[in-house]
């Protein structure tokens, strides 16, 4: 991917992201003044950034965010109409831990088999008192020979990202990631975003 198509992404993801938190921000002044931040655990997928809104779309007329990351997962590993082979399903899970500012996450990847998996944990800070905004680092274990959005091989992976809530149980988020190593900036860093359900 280009350099020219990487900032084309960039500049989607800020704008997606900052188009579905900006309201949640300035519904009501008062959450600044003491900010709780985003609270609760919850498992999610990522999507496309050309179909993120279509995907938002999808779980706000099925009324479950539960039953759209449940579809993401038994499509895992198959490939769409059209095409051969299928590409890799990332699923991401945050477990709150209660009155601390660190969080544990964990990244999953899925194809035919296990492409990789990644523990990581971020500090916390919120943002009004439905999203919050994060930074931490991970360790990623990735198959031999996958070629994966974590690299094709074992490592720490950076990551800084924004997450919200739409409503009660729909989360929204989005991150990127970097590795560290011998290769330019540019193709070590990984942006995404995501859909999730919070329980």
């Amino acid at each position: 991917m280009n350099l020219s198509t990487r900032s084309g992404l960039a500049r989607f993801w800020v704008t997606s992201l900052c188009g579905a938190i900006a309201p949640l921000w300035f519904a009501n002044a008062s959450v600044w003044a003491n900010p709780t931040g985003f609270t609760g655990s919850y498992v999610g997928s990522v999507v496309s950034p050309d179909e993120f809104e279509s995907s938002l779309q999808s779980v706000a007329l099925s009324g479950s965010s539960a039953a759209w990351l449940m579809e993401q997962a038994m499509n895992a590993g198959r490939p769409a109409p059209g095409q051969t082979t299928a590409p890799d399903t990332q699923f991401h899970g945050r477990l709150d831990l209660p009155n601390s500012p660190i969080s544990l996450r964990g990244t999953l990847i899925l194809n035919q088999d296990i492409e990789a998996v990644m523990p990581s944990l971020t500090y916390d800070l919120p943002l009004g008192n439905a999203a919050n905004v994060y930074a931490g680092a991970g360790y990623a274990i990735v198959r031999p020979g996958a070629q994966t959005p974590l690299g094709d091989r074992d490592g720490v992976v950076i990551t800084t990202g924004v997450e919200a809530s739409v409503g009660r149980r729909v989360v929204i988020y989005g991150d990127v990631r970097y590795r560290p190593g011998p290769a330019a900036a540019t193709e070590n860093m990984h942006m995404q975003l995501g859909i999730g359900h919070r329980f």
